[in-house]
């Protein structure tokens, strides 16, 4: 194949996505990608299998490639498991995602890394094990929480527990999953906002928000925030967890409690829900969605062709 063809085929930037509600963050990654010079090819269910078969041809390369889709349509996953095979970079490899949305998977990392958790006690799945000595959560104050090791969105949640019938009856509804009972952490309130966060690491950058855990609503966290807000130590435990998760693109939820810690309260959300502000109350401020989309983009450009001067950690903090 001579190198017109060569070229013609080659894609920077891949992403597979099938969620409604992704089209506004899809379309601002295919822009910038444009603006930024990069090629970038969208995949979705009405062109997989037509994309498969062209990269199983060598018709198509993708040098980068982000997949939101596979996690909930397993026919992506065939595409997935191809371009690793052909040495694709992901922005979170398939491997590292899977073994670190499973919440008991990580804790016993987390903790060795020195981060803080709710004090939890993890159980098996009820399939294996339909009983447990209830003895085993005591010691946990109440209420308590009790969630699936693997979900998101809150799915399965129960915030509010204080029998061991509460556990017993939630375990029973997923029967195949390991449950985490938690200790419920109560933030403190810091001019007037519940001192919840939700901290995104993009590719090396750190992008923290406030993060209403009542109502789900998002606030920018800004410089005027850092008498109140510990940014750096916000920075510091997303990227221990980026350490261990080995993902690149996720999101973490840390309240500072009545005690002064910042507590990691959910250690990895991903796929991310990049519904925006300006369409959904609940949805990530346009502001922050503006600047993951730049994190992104960024991360693969220097992919294509990597900087004489790598990004230090200054360069890794990003303000609205």
């Amino acid at each position: 194949m001579d190198a017109t063809a060569r070229r013609s085929t080659e894609i920077h930037f891949g992403i597979a996505w099938n969620w409604e509600h992704d089209q506004e963050f899809i379309n601002q990654l295919d822009r910038a990608c444009l603006n930024a010079g990069l090629s970038c090819y969208l995949v979705g269910a009405h062109n997989l299998q037509q994309t498969y078969l062209e990269v199983q041809n060598n018709e198509r390369r993708f040098q980068s490639f982000l997949d939101r889709a596979s996690d909930e349509d397993p026919r992506f996953l065939q595409l997935n498991q191809l371009l690793q095979s052909r040495g694709v970079k992901f922005i979170n490899a398939h491997h590292h995602y899977q073994r670190s949305i499973d919440k008991a998977n990580i804790h016993g990392e987390l903790l060795a890394h020195g981060l803080q958790l709710p004090l939890t006690i993890i159980l098996p799945p009820y399939e294996s094990e339909p009983n447990f000595d209830p003895r085993v959560i005591e010691p946990l104050p109440k209420p308590f929480v009790v969630k699936p090791a693997k979900g998101g969105g809150g799915f399965g949640v129960v915030v509010g527990a204080t029998r061991p019938d509460d556990v017993s009856q939630t375990r029973a509804k997923f029967r195949n999953q390991r449950f985490l009972v938690q200790q419920r952490i109560e933030p403190q309130i810091l001019g007037g906002r519940r001192a919840w966060f939700r901290v995104y690491h993009v590719c090396g950058h750190v992008i923290p928000c406030w993060w209403d855990d009542a109502t789900h609503r998002y606030m920018v966290v800004t410089p005027v925030d850092g008498s109140l807000v510990n940014v750096d130590e916000l920075a510091r435990i997303v990227r221990v967890i980026a350490e261990v998760s080995q993902l690149d693109f996720f999101s973490a939820e840390i309240a500072l409690d009545k005690d002064g810690r910042y507590v990691v309260v959910d250690y990895v959300n991903d796929p991310c829900d990049m519904r925006p502000q300006s369409k959904h109350f609940d949805g990530v401020p346009d502001t922050i969605m503006r600047m993951i989309v730049a994190c992104i983009v960024d991360h693969v450009k220097k992919q294509v062709a990597p900087p004489a001067n790598p990004a230090t950690d200054d360069d890794a903090r990003w303000w609205p």
